[in-house]
C-alpha cells in the first residue's frame, strides 16, 4: 500500500477524535509536505536516509515546534503501516527529535507600536495592526472575525471562531471563546475598516485583494509583516507579539486584575498568563491580586 492510502486511513481515524483545529492542521501537513514525494510510493520502500533528508529540510525551514509536528504525523503514518503488518519497524524510531524550543513574550513598546501601525502601506493594514494590538486577538481569531462580532454600541468584540487553511474552526480552547472591550484607541480603526469594506458582500472583517477572506495569518505574516518590519528596520519578530503587547500593556495600565486580562485573552487560566508575563506584572501588582 502506499503512503497515500495509509495517510487517509490515519486521517478518518483521527476525524472523530480530535478538534476540527487539530484535524485541519494535520490535513494541511499531510496534503502539503508528506504527500507531494512520498505520496504514490508504497510505505514498504521508503528509506531511512530518505526520511532524514526530508525531516533535516524541515528542521532548517521551520520553527523546531513545527517541525516536530511535522514529523510526529509522518510517524503516525508509519505506525498504520506497522499496525497492519505492511512494514516491521517505524524509521521515525531511529531519528532523535530536536528539543521543542518555545519563543518567549517580547512584547513592543508603546512607541513601536505607533510607529508600526503609521507605517503600514495598506490602509486595511494598519487597521489589523491596530485590532491585534489593542485586543490582542491571535491571528487565527483576527482574521476569522466578522462584523456581526463586532458591536459598535456596546463597545465589544466577541470571538468565536479562527481561522486556518482556510476553513473557519473553533478557537484554540474553550475559553478563547469570550468578550473583547473595544477601547477608545481602536474605535476609528474599525471604522476605517468598515468603510473600507461596505461595498463588499462578504461579511469578514478583512479581505484579501480578490474579496475573500485570508485562508489563515500566513500571507499577513510571510508577506505584509515581514516588509513592514524590514520598512521600519526592525529585526524579525513574531506577528504574535502582538498579542504579546497587548497583555503587557493592560498588566502595566494597572487598571485591571490578572483574572481580567486573562478573560480578556482566553487563557484557560491565570496560571498561564503569570507564566508567561510573569517579569512585565508590576510587583505591586503580584502582591495583591
Amino acid at each position: 500500500k502506499t503512503v497515500s492510502e495509509y495517510a487517509e486511513l490515519f486521517l478518518k481515524t483521527k476525524k472523530t477524535l480530535v478538534k476540527d483545529s487539530t484535524y485541519v492542521r494535520y490535513e494541511s501537513i499531510i496534503n502539503n509536505q508528506i504527500l507531494p514525494l512520498f505520496g504514490q510510493r508504497a510505505i514498504d520502500t521508503i528509506k531511512l536516509s530518505e526520511i532524514k533528508r526530508w525531516y533535516n529540510y524541515w528542521v532548517s525551514e521551520r520553527s523546531s515546534a513545527t517541525a516536530i509536528y511535522i514529523a510526529n504525523t509522518f510517524s503516525a503514518i508509519f505506525k498504520e503501516a506497522f499496525y497492519d503488518e505492511a512494514i516491521d519497524k517505524n524509521p521515525f524510531d531511529y531519528i532523535k527529535r530536536p528539543k521543542k524550543i518555545q519563543g518567549g513574550a517580547k512584547p513592543f513598546g508603546t512607541d513601536i507600536i505607533k510607529l508600526l501601525i503609521s507605517s503600514a502601506k495598506d490602509e486595511w493594514f494598519k487597521n489589523f495592526l491596530a485590532l491585534s494590538f489593542f485586543t490582542g486577538l491571535r491571528t487565527g481569531e483576527a482574521v476569522a472575525l466578522k462584523w456581526e462580532d463586532i458591536d459598535f454600541i456596546e463597545q465589544e468584540v466577541e470571538v468565536k471562531r479562527s481561522r486556518r487553511y482556510g476553513k473557519d474552526i473553533t478557537p484554540k480552547t474553550e475559553k478563547s471563546k469570550r468578550i473583547v472591550p473595544i477601547f477608545d484607541e481602536l474605535l476609528p480603526y474599525l471604522q476605517s475598516q468598515r468603510d473600507l469594506t461596505s461595498d463588499s458582500e462578504n461579511d469578514y472583517v478583512f479581505l484579501s485583494r480578490d474579496g475573500t477572506p485570508f485562508n489563515d495569518g500566513n500571507r499577513i505574516r510571510d508577506y505584509h509583516w515581514k516588509k513592514l518590519l524590514a520598512k521600519v528596520e526592525l529585526p524579525y519578530q513574531r506577528l504574535y507579539d502582538t498579542r504579546s503587547s497587548f497583555a503587557t500593556m493592560m498588566l502595566s495600565s494597572g487598571k485591571f486584575s490578572i483574572n481580567h486580562i486573562a478573560q480578556m485573552m482566553g487563557h484557560t487560566n491565570v496560571d498561564m498568563l503569570i507564566h508567561k508575563y510573569n517579569k512585565f506584572i508590576p510587583a505591586e501588582v503580584r502582591k495583591i491580586d
